[in-house]
């Protein structure tokens, strides 16, 4: 899906383009001109629609549909003309953006060939509501958080390691190391990241696609990284809007999200599991981290997050002295999911080489568990999709 947008009005454009980017829409700032530009846009668009209809792309591309927004100007008569010029041009969907108090300009404009005409005085409103009736061709991606009330749970040990399984073909995964004071998911995984979350926020306005692909690194099961700070936890400030954006986009991108969220569930870490899929919900079969998950659970129910989104996962089980399962799932009034048993020198070894037990140590116990719970992942993810 294609943007192009045609305004002398900064404010209104600068609204616009906010809107359709953090969407994870596609939308080059070269795509953006004023009124006298009109003439090498359309020549712009024209040279598009001939390279979407070159024989031999996949037919995604070819289907990509394109988008004309324009301001209107203070002078109605010169933006009519320009609508006409358009529609003589070009078939793609053209929305105008104008006042509604001349309701003349306004039938003017559609009988011209205008798609829709969008009041400017409720402009996000309008613009929000027509994104969304014709944005319905991409499924986005089945996101998972993984968070846990209490360190040492083994949260980013599991991400790490669900991203790989789910990364495996025909399936793509993004990693996001949300853990802002600080992740560990770029050593789990051996990458080298030149970009971080933080760099991602701090130029909100400039972040697509383009920009994106770049801060992400790749693993060689094909896992895309988005890590947290690499230096030591300081004082770093994550724009929300940065973090929305990159979900967005990001979501575009790939079937499956992880995200390794921070058990200090700060509003950026609240917010986004909020959105999430499914929570994973690590904890350890001990006392405290029992009593802590039971709070954590009710804190997040009352936040609004419904109890059918959470899977417990019991980590590092099989310990003397844990506390039973029966027990555990009464304290918790859940069941446990999944357990996943102690095998400190397979996990321990994984951790040191910076290799996945999924990939080191394909037919362990650890691997084999991640393998069902990413088994479970992909039927959610399948009846998400065949129900939209």
């Amino acid at each position: 899906m294609r943007f192009f947008l045609i305004s002398d009005d900064e404010t209104s454009a600068a609204m616009i383009r906010t809107a359709i980017l953090d969407r994870g829409l596609e939308f080059p700032a070269a795509n953006q001109c004023r009124l006298p530009g009109i003439t090498n846009l359309l020549r712009t668009l024209n040279l598009t629609a001939t390279a979407e209809q070159r024989p031999g792309l996949p037919e995604t591309a070819q289907e990509t549909s394109t988008t004309v927004i324009l301001v209107m100007p203070e002078d109605p008569e010169r933006g009519l003309e320009a609508i006409s010029t358009i529609c003589a041009e070009q078939t793609a969907r053209l929305l105008v953006v104008g006042t509604l108090r001349d309701s003349k300009v306004v039938l003017r404009a559609l009988r011209s060939g205008a798609t829709e005409y969008l009041d400017c005085e409720d402009l996000a409103t309008e613009l929000h509501h027509a994104l969304d009736r014709f944005d319905q061709k991409r499924t986005r991606a089945f996101s998972v958080g993984v968070l846990s009330a209490t360190g040492g749970a083994g949260c980013s040990v599991i991400a790490a390691n669900l991203g790989c399984e789910l990364a495996k073909k025909p399936h793509t995964c993004g990693v996001v190391d949300l853990k802002s004071e600080g992740g560990d998911l770029a050593t789990l995984l051996d990458l080298k990241t030149a970009y971080s979350l933080a760099d991602v926020s701090r130029n909100v306005d400039g972040l697509d696609t383009t920009v994106l692909r770049g801060c992400l690194a790749t693993h060689a099961s094909g896992v895309q990284l988005l890590s947290a700070i690499g230096e030591f936890p300081g004082f770093t400030t994550i724009d929300p809007r940065g973090v929305q954006r990159t979900y967005s986009l990001l979501s575009r991108q790939v079937n499956f999200i992880v995200t390794d969220l921070d058990r200090c569930l700060s509003h950026i870490t609240f917010s986004t599991a909020q959105t999430a899929d499914l929570l994973l919900v690590v904890m350890r079969m001990d006392f405290v981290s029992l009593r802590r998950t039971r709070l954590m659970l009710d804190f997040l129910h009352n936040g609004g997050i419904d109890r059918g989104r959470f899977l417990i996962v019991a980590n590092q089980t099989g310990q003397s002295g844990e506390v039973p399962l029966s027990q555990a799932s009464d304290a918790l009034k859940t069941k446990i999911f999944a357990q996943i048993p102690h095998d400190p020198r397979t996990v321990i070894r994984s951790v040191n080489n910076g290799e996945p037990v999924i990939l080191s140590a394909p037919s362990s116990k650890f691997a084999r568990k991640i393998t069902e719970i990413a088994a479970h992942v992909r039927q959610l993810s399948a009846r998400k999709s065949s129900a939209t």
